[in-house]
C-alpha cells in the first residue's frame, strides 16, 4: 500500500476520536445541563449553535493561517486548545461559561487540530483517488459510534464534570501522537516529491488543465456556483446539525433511557460509515453533484418521518436512511470544493465557505430548540429541516462545475 494512504488512515483515526467527544458525544451533556441549571433548550441550544459561529467568525483567518503558515505546526496547537476546552467544561457553572468552553476552547480546537489541516494535507496529496481519500477520512465520524454510547455511560455514572475531565484526558493522548505520526508521513511525502521533481504533482496521474483548476480567493468569490454550493451546504448543515444535536434528547421524551439514547446515536454514526466510503468509491466514477442532490432527497424524506413517527418500526429505517445520507454527504463535500475550485487557496476557500455555512449550522439546533419550547414536540422542526433539505436539493441542481475562463471574466 502507498505510504500516503497511511496519512488518510492516521487522520481517520483523530477524526473519530474528535467526533466522538467533541461533537456526538456532546448531546449527552444536553439533559444534565437541563436539570442541574434548570437552563431551557432554546439557551443550551444557543451554546452549541454559537459554537458554529466560531467557523463563520474565525473559519476565513483559520483557512488562511493554513494556507500560509501550513497545516502540520497548527495541528499540535488545536489539539491542546480542544483538551483544554473540555477541562474548562468540566469547570462550567453559568450559561456565559458554557458558551465559552464549547466555542472557544473546543470548538476552536477542534477546527485548528482536526478538521482544516488534514482536510487540506489530502487534498494536496490526492487527485485521482481523491473522493475515495476524503471517504476514508470521513469515515472518522462513523466509527466513532461506540465513544458515543461511552460518553453517555461515564455522564450516567460519574457525572458529566467527571465526563467532560475523561473526554479531554483521552483526546490528548490519542491525539498528540497520531499528530506526529501525520507530522513524520508528510515530511516523507515531501522528500520523495523533491527527489523526483518529474512525478506527477500529488502522487496522482498527469489531467488536463481544464479538469485541474487553480482558482484564487478573488476568483472564486465572483463565481455564481461558490455561492450556490456553499448555500446548498449551510442548508444541508442546518438539517444535520439540529437534528444531531436533538437527537438524544428527542428520545428522552418519546420514553427511552440516556444510556439507550446514546447508544442509537452512536449506531446512527456507525451505519454512516459505509457509506462515506461507498459514496466516496463512487464519487471518482460518477457525478458528485448528482450524488449530493439524491442524497439531499433521501435526509428530506428520512427526516420527515424521524419527526413525525414514534412507533420503533418506523423511526429506526428512517434513522439508518438518514445516517446513510448524512454519512455520504459528509465525504463529498470536499472532494467538490477542490474538484470546483483547485487546491492553491484550498483552506482559504474552505474558510470562507465555512463563513456561509455558519448560517445554516447556527440556526440548525437553535430552530429545533425554539419550536420545541413553542410546541413542546419536534415534529414540526423536522418537518421544517425536510422542506429546507430539498431547497438544497435544487440548489446542488443549479451548482455545475466552473469553467477555469470564467475566473478571468
Amino acid at each position: 500500500m502507498d505510504r500516503k494512504w497511511w496519512l488518510v488512515i492516521a487522520g481517520c483515526i483523530t477524526h473519530a476520536v474528535n467526533t466522538g467527544f467533541a461533537y456526538f458525544g456532546m448531546s449527552a451533556f444536553f439533559p444534565p445541563f437541563e436539570r442541574e441549571f434548570g437552563w431551557s433548550r432554546t439557551a443550551i441550544s444557543g451554546a452549541f449553535s454559537l459554537a458554529r459561529i466560531e467557523a463563520g467568525l474565525l473559519g476565513p483567518i483559520e483557512g488562511y493561517f493554513v494556507d500560509r503558515v501550513g497545516p502540520r505546526r497548527i495541528m499540535y496547537i488545536g489539539i491542546v486548545i480542544c483538551g483544554l476546552g473540555f477541562f474548562s467544561l468540566s469547570l462550567v457553572n453559568s450559561l456565559p461559561m458554557l458558551y465559552v468552553s464549547i466555542v472557544l476552547g473546543i470548538v476552536l480546537g477542534s477546527s485548528l487540530g482536526y478538521h482544516m489541516p488534514i482536510s487540506l494535507l489530502i487534498a494536496k496529496t490526492f487527485r485521482e483517488r481523491r473522493s475515495l481519500a476524503f471517504g476514508i477520512f470521513r469515515m472518522g465520524p462513523g466509527i466513532s459510534g461506540p465513544l458515543v454510547p461511552f460518553v453517555g455511560w461515564i455522564v450516567a455514572t460519574w457525572g458529566w464534570r467527571s465526563a467532560a475531565v475523561i473526554s479531554g484526558v483521552i483526546l490528548l493522548a490519542v491525539s498528540l501522537p497520531i499528530a506526529y505520526l501525520i507530522n513524520r508521513l508528510v515530511q516523507t511525502q515531501e522528500l520523495a516529491a523533491e527527489q523526483s521533481p518529474s512525478a506527477p504533482a500529488h502522487g496522482g496521474h498527469t489531467r488536463h488543465a481544464s479538469d485541474d483548476p487553480q482558482f484564487t480567493l478573488r476568483e472564486v468569490l465572483r463565481l455564481r456556483v461558490f455561492w450556490l454550493f456553499s448555500t446548498a451546504m449551510a442548508l444541508r448543515h442546518m438539517v444535520t446539525e439540529g437534528v444531531s444535536v436533538h437527537f438524544v434528547i428527542l428520545l428522552v421524551d418519546r420514553g427511552w433511557g440516556m444510556e439507550a439514547a446514546s447508544g442509537l446515536l452512536g449506531l446512527s454514526a456507525l451505519i454512516g460509515a459505509p457509506a462515506r466510503i461507498g459514496m466516496g468509491w463512487l464519487g471518482d466514477l460518477l457525478d458528485k453533484r448528482k450524488l449530493v442532490m439524491s442524497l439531499l432527497l433521501a435526509l428530506s424524506v428520512s427526516v420527515f418521518y424521524m419527526g413525525w413517527s414514534v412507533q420503533p418500526w418506523i423511526f429506526t429505517p428512517c434513522m439508518i436512511v438518514y445516517s446513510l445520507a448524512y454519512g455520504g454527504l459528509a465525504s463529498l463535500q470536499e472532494p467538490i470544493r477542490a474538484d470546483y475550485f483547485g487546491t492553491k487557496a484550498f483552506a482559504t476557500i474552505q474558510g470562507v465557505s465555512r463563513t456561509v455555512q455558519t448560517v445554516g449550522t447556527f440556526l440548525g439546533p437553535l430552530i429545533a430548540g425554539f419550536v420545541y419550547d413553542l410546541t413542546k414536540s419536534y415534529t414540526v422542526a423536522f418537518s421544517i429541516f425536510a422542506a429546507v433539505s430539498l431547497i438544497a436539493t435544487f440548489l446542488m441542481f443549479l451548482a455545475r462545475r466552473p469553467q477555469l475562463a470564467a475566473a478571468s471574466e
